[in-house]
C-alpha cells in the first residue's frame, strides 16, 4: 500500500478539551475544507500511522482538505490512558478546536472520519458538534455498539463496510442507514474489517464519499 505524505505534512502537539497533551500530523489545505481522522482501537494497534487511515487521509488530502491524523490519549507520544472510548471525544474536541484555530476559524465544511473504534468515538463528537458538516464512518463495529447516536447526527453521513467484516455484518449496516432520518451514503465492499485486498477499492470508496458530500457532479 502505497502514501504519499507531502512535504507540507508536520507533527504536532494540542490540547485534548480535558487538558492532554495529543500528538498529530497536519497537513495543510482548503482553510474553508477540513477533517479530523480518527484511528481503530488503541489496545489493538490502532493509531494514526494505521493503513487504513493513512489512506483516507490521502483521499481527502486529493479533495483538498486541510487534516489532521492524531494518536489518541495514551497512544504514541500522547498523554493520558485509554478511557474506554468515552473520555476519548474530549480527543476529537481537542482535534476540532485545533484545527479552527490554526485555520483562523471553524471551516465551512468540517469533517469527521474514523475506522472502526475510530468511527465509534468521532460519530459520537459528530452527533454532540453541529458544526461538524460531513461524518465518514469506516467499517463501524456494529457487533459491538448499535450507533443509534448517528440519528443526532445533522452533517451528511457516508458509510463504508465489508461484506466479511467480522464485526459488523453488511445487513446490519444497511439497517442503520435505513433508520437514520437522512438517506447516507453506503457502500459495501468485497473485503472483511481490515480491507485485506480491498486497497483500491477503500481508496475508490474514500473519494467517492467525499465528492458526494462535497456535492461534486456525477457523485
Amino acid at each position: 500500500m502505497a502514501f504519499r505524505l507531502p512535504r507540507e505534512a508536520r507533527l504536532v502537539r494540542f490540547p485534548s478539551a480535558d487538558g492532554l497533551a495529543l500528538e498529530g500530523r497536519l497537513t495543510p489545505g482548503d482553510p474553508g475544507r477540513a477533517v479530523v481522522l480518527c484511528h481503530p482501537h488503541p489496545q489493538y494497534g490502532g493509531s494514526m500511522l494505521t493503513p487504513v487511515i493513512l489512506q483516507a487521509e490521502q483521499a481527502f488530502r486529493e479533495a483538498g482538505y486541510a487534516t489532521l491524523a492524531f494518536n489518541f490519549r495514551g497512544v504514541g507520544g500522547s498523554e493520558g490512558s485509554f478511557g474506554g472510548g468515552h473520555a476519548e471525544m474530549a480527543d476529537v474536541e481537542g482535534a476540532l478546536a485545533f484545527l479552527a484555530e490554526t485555520l483562523g476559524g471553524w471551516p465551512a465544511r468540517q469533517a469527521v472520519a474514523g475506522y472502526s473504534f475510530g468511527s465509534l468515538v468521532g460519530g459520537r463528537a459528530a452527533a454532540r458538534e453541529p458544526r461538524v458538516a460531513f461524518y465518514l464512518g469506516i467499517a463501524p463495529p456494529l457487533a459491538l455498539e448499535t450507533f443509534n447516536f448517528l440519528r443526532a447526527v445533522a452533517a451528511r453521513i457516508a458509510l463504508i463496510g465489508g461484506r466479511r467484516d467480522e464485526f459488523g455484518d453488511p445487513a446490519g449496516l444497511e439497517a442503520l442507514a435505513a433508520r437514520l432520518p437522512r438517506a447516507p451514503w453506503l457502500r459495501l465492499l468485497d473485503t472483511d474489517h481490515f480491507f485485506t485486498g480491498a486497497t483500491a477499492a477503500l481508496a475508490e470508496a474514500c473519494r467517492d464519499a467525499i465528492a458526494w458530500a462535497d456535492g461534486a457532479p456525477g457523485a
